[in-house]
């Protein structure tokens, strides 16, 4: 057996009507009207009241307008039809005795008098039926009363307040409802006790659908419970019981009839026809669907405010879902298409006449509307999807495009399209799916073109795939079959195949089509194809020989892109155009900004990814160590679900540098790993790979794998990797010691001295050239204090303090040894602990840890560390506490042991926690107060303030330690104590170098 649903939520409600119920068993009544909709729980909440009053006698009927003062005769039957049958009611007036038993009187002289009588008798029934038990009578649906029955509730209002009598009545709240008897209901509320009753919350429809289901409810399956039902009760019961994503349960279909029949025709017929065009509709639609007049239309649905959540000037909506479902469900189905192919014709005549009509408003009746229209609904489902990309909603755009496929089939065009969508929405795989099946099909050139454009990562080509032959194939055909002379196709094509030839055709040939891209884009006047042609010339002179040239392509290709209006283009050229910045030390912070702001538009993870990387950047050259983590942590984030093979491999590089930074052996060991720099192709990741083994220490090994790569470092192409190569050469050197391929390293950087070195599309900087040049001049035994000098400038000019900190220490003496170290060099103090070593700045809470690690076990002054100078720490402001204010506190003290004492006794909880409260705020203001030994401690007394200014700097220093160093971090937080008296005491012996 199914068990009941709880009764949830209506707790207001509850409480309102238990004090009338509470107020009735001292003899104080009252009249409660419950009103809602349809379904709003009202009969739920009765039946609750009543059985919150097990010692009521309960009395309940159900009300109708069949028979005059039919819902009374129902209540006084029970409560006085044997008195009267059995002549013991010798009073009853003629009125009362032909209520009750259904037989008219003789009629009376005078009506009124007669009415009054009836009142009288009625009330004194009721007070007779709750002299031995208080009495509940409840009145059902009392909007379906006749008015007299209305007229005499009302009437026993004044009655009831003075006896042991309760009387629950509910009703609905539309006005139609009421039709008739509006004075009777006006009379009604302004007596009763008046309880609205409206929907239900979240928490009450979560537990229903817990109760049902056995489990917690998502928040899913609650928002799409309210979305549906409007959280009126009866609607979410029948749901919860049959299934929220079933169909309208039979229940509801048969609740929802029943008020259509009882409807005027002609609305019932407007509701069916509304239940068609949605939860919401537009009345000017509607009356054309009904063929009415648009003032007509209102009057008609005048009738359905039961069914109606608002009824505009312009527009209507149902109240809710589950209401326009069920109405819906029950049109037969060949009436139903009909309806819809007649709403598709009124639309497409509203979108003629420039009215707000658009595609998928047309396409979704086309599809309903049955097989015979199945070559319009393919066609308004194509323009939907164009409509839905338009507006960047990709993900509507492929739905509507599969749609069309389904029906219209795999036409190229369509393809081509649906592909683009897929790019948009971040479906790489499926895009690359529709491209090349668009290929397959393509009867003409320029969708060939198309489809090989769609293939290498859309028309925008901000990620174009290498080393895919099949888009080289697909570019080829498609430019060897385009007609002869210029067009915007051929330029886009010869630009596209300029960079995915990349790694594949010689410089010479990339660059040849890059220019050709460029002369023939110019000669046609096409702007996209402009700025395809100047992204590809970018991308075939990479190397720092071309900074500035590709800073203005870019700059050019942003330009057009934002008079297109071309998202995708315009993230292509700030893309561009902020790692020139980058490369030439200007500013890139306003072009992250713009990039950002231009992605957040698109709000696709295959864009949204570099925002991060670049702020990632950004907190690594200021030392924000946390920062970077977590902006890495949001790229991973955004790679995962981008699938953006870019993505991950920056995020790795800026890893590397964060973790060899901080010093962090093992994790660049663990990044390294993941990486495989020994499968890559090139020359670039033999010197990575060297570099790595420096930062581990493994000095022998770098110096063997760069001399290994050395003889190729001379013809390796000057490309985008080729600078940071050479850095990372560099860097090797002065960790692993001088090496002879320094001075050839140190010639080829010098034309580029002003330049900076940037990892790939600005994953991190390495500094400027001159921090590098500066390495190997040291290496080579040249001075390199020029360069050096000329690296600070240039790192201080763009904000980057630790890179700044990083170039101060650096020298060419030989790799650090592995004893443990508390050292400083410069502005900087250099940590090693265990096997690893980090760098921080100056502070001096480091200072004062230098000086205790170099006296293990030897107590030292917080004074002397406050004033390392000897000079004495001057002032003293008087006690902390005077006498007495400390005199007051002691014998406060001793009032709240006695006030806790009888607290206690008492058994007053509250009374006790308040003392309790009071006393640990007085104890807290005298520790503050006294000192070692008692002594009154001083304000301004040197002690005391070295005691809290070094305790406060050496605790905050040993957290900054632990969280760029954690194992230091822990072993300084266990050895160090703090106070009057600072001392370093490990557990066994440790000594620092200092």
């Amino acid at each position: 057996m199914t068990e009941p649903l709880p009764f949830v939520g209506r707790a207001a409600v509850l409480a309102e009507a238990g004090a009338v119920v509470a107020g009735a068993r001292a003899g104080h009544g009252g009249l409660v009207l419950l009103t809602g909709a349809g379904g709003a729980g009202k009969t739920r909440i009765a039946a609750e009241i009543a059985a919150s009053a097990p010692d009521f006698r309960t009395v309940w009927v159900w009300c109708d307008a069949a028979t005059a003062l039919g819902p009374w005769a129902q209540v006084l039957r029970d409560l006085v039809a044997a008195d009267v049958h059995g002549g013991r009611v010798a009073q009853a007036s003629p009125e009362l005795r032909a209520v009750v038993t259904g037989r008219a009187g003789d009629g009376a002289a005078d009506p009124e008098e007669a009415r009054r009588r009836l009142a009288r008798d009625v009330s004194a029934a009721l007070r007779a039926g709750s002299a031995e038990t208080p009495l509940l009578v409840v009145l059902d649906d009392v909007h379906e009363a006749d008015a007299s029955s209305l007229r005499l509730l009302a009437e026993t209002a004044a009655t009831v307040r003075t006896a042991r009598v309760v009387v629950v009545a509910t009703a609905r709240d539309d006005d139609r409802a009421w039709l008739g008897r509006t004075q009777a209901r006006a009379d009604l509320l302004g007596r009763a006790l008046c309880l609205p009753v409206g929907p239900l919350t979240g928490d009450d429809v979560a537990a229903l659908v817990a109760a049902a289901a056995g489990r917690p409810a998502t928040d899913a399956e609650v928002r799409a419970m309210v979305a549906r039902t409007g959280g009126e009760a009866f609607f979410v019961t029948e749901l919860v019981r049959h299934g929220t994503d079933g169909p309208v349960p039979a229940s509801v279909r048969a609740v929802v009839h029943a008020r259509t029949a009882a409807l005027p025709e002609a609305c019932a017929h407007a509701l069916a026809a509304a239940s068609v065009l949605g939860v919401r509709f537009r009345l000017d639609v509607l009356a054309e669907l009904i063929g009415t007049g648009l003032a007509d239309v209102r009057a008609v649905l005048g009738d359905a405010a039961a069914f109606l959540g608002s009824l505009e000037a312009g527009s209507a909506t149902f109240r809710h879902q589950l209401l326009r479902d069920a109405l819906y469900d029950a049109i037969p189905p060949a009436e139903r298409a009909g309806l819809h192919a007649a709403a598709a014709a009124v639309l497409v005549r509203h979108a003629e006449r420039g009215r707000d009509a658009g595609p998928a408003q047309v396409a979704h009746h086309f599809l309903r509307a049955g097989p015979e229209h199945a070559s319009d609904a393919a066609r308004y489902a194509r323009l939907a999807g164009d409509h839905a990309a338009e507006l960047l909603a990709y993900d509507d755009a492929v739905s509507w495009y599969e749609r069309s496929r389904e029906i219209g089939g795999d036409e190229p065009g369509l393809l081509v399209a649906s592909g683009t969508a897929r790019l948009g929405a971040g479906d790489r795989t499926g895009a690359r799916a529709d491209f090349l099946a668009a290929a397959e099909r393509a009867a003409s050139p320029g969708l060939l073109a198309r489809a090989a454009l769609g293939l290498g990562s859309g028309a925008s080509g901000i990620e174009v795939d290498l080393l895919d032959h099949e888009q080289i194939d697909l570019l080829e055909r498609a430019r060897a079959a385009l007609p002869p002379g210029d067009s915007a196709l051929r330029a886009a094509v010869t630009a596209r195949l300029s960079v995915a030839t990349t790694l594949l055709e010689p410089d010479e040939r990339r660059l040849a089509l890059a220019e050709e891209a460029v002369d023939i884009a110019r000669r046609v006047g096409d702007p996209a194809a402009l700025a395809q042609a100047q992204a590809a010339m970018c991308d075939a002179k990479p190397g720092p020989a071309h900074c500035a040239d590709r800073l203005a392509w870019a700059g050019e290709v942003v330009d057009l892109a934002r008079r297109l209006r071309d998202p995708k283009l315009e993230l292509l050229g700030r893309r561009l155009r902020l790692v020139a910045l980058l490369e030439t030390g200007g500013t890139a912070d306003t072009e992250i900004l713009a990039f950002e702001r231009t992605a957040a538009v698109l709000d696709q993870p295959f864009y949204l990814w570099y925002g991060p990387l670049w702020r990632g950047m950004r907190a690594l050259l200021e030392g924000r160590y946390d920062d970077c983590r977590a902006a890495l942590a949001r790229v991973e984030e955004l790679a995962g679900e981008s699938g953006s093979a870019n993505a991950l491999m920056l995020a790795q590089t800026q890893r590397w540098c964060l973790l060899a930074e901080i010093g962090d052996r093992e994790g660049v060991q663990r990044v390294i790993a993941q990486v495989a720099l020994d499968e890559l192709p090139g020359i670039w990741p033999r010197v990575s790979v060297a570099l790595v083994a420096a930062q581990l220490g493994r000095f022998e090994e770098a110096r063997d794998r760069l001399s290994a790569v050395a003889p190729r470092l001379g013809t390796a192409p000057r490309d985008s990797e080729w600078l940071p190569m050479l850095a990372q050469a560099a860097e090797t050197i002065a960790l692993a010691g001088p090496h002879p391929v320094a001075r050839a390293v140190y010639d080829w950087l010098l034309p580029y001295a002003d330049q900076f070195v940037v990892e790939g599309f600005g994953a991190a900087i390495r500094g400027p050239v001159h921090r590098h040049l500066a390495l190997l001049a040291e290496a080579l035994g040249e001075p390199a204090a020029a360069h050096r000098a000329r690296a600070l400038e240039a790192a201080e000019a763009i904000g980057a303090t630790a890179l700044v900190a990083t170039i101060e220490v650096e020298s060419g003496a030989a790799p650090v040894a592995a004893d443990d170290a508390f050292s400083r060099d410069g502005e900087l103090w250099v940590l090693r602990f265990a096997g690893r070593e980090v760098r921080l700045a100056d502070a001096k809470g480091l200072r004062d840890l230098a000086r205790l690690l170099a006296r293990p076990g030897v107590a030292v002054p917080a004074v002397e560390l406050a004033s390392p100078g000897g000079a004495p720490v001057q002032g003293d402001l008087g006690e902390v506490v005077d006498a007495t204010a400390r005199t007051a506190y002691r014998n406060r003290l001793r009032e709240l042991a006695a006030l806790a004492d009888a607290a206690d006794a008492t058994g007053d909880a509250a009374g006790s926690a308040r003392v309790a409260d009071e006393r640990e705020a007085l104890l807290a203001q005298l520790s503050a107060a006294y000192g070692l030994g008692g002594r009154p401690r001083r304000v301004g007394s040197p002690a005391e303030r070295a005691r809290t200014a070094v305790t406060a700097r050496i605790r905050a220093t040993i957290d900054r330690i632990g969280k760029a160093h954690p194992d230091l971090g822990r072993h300084l937080r266990a050895a160090v104590r703090t106070g009057t008296l600072c001392v370093y005491e490990p557990e066994t012996p440790h000594t620092w170098r200092t």
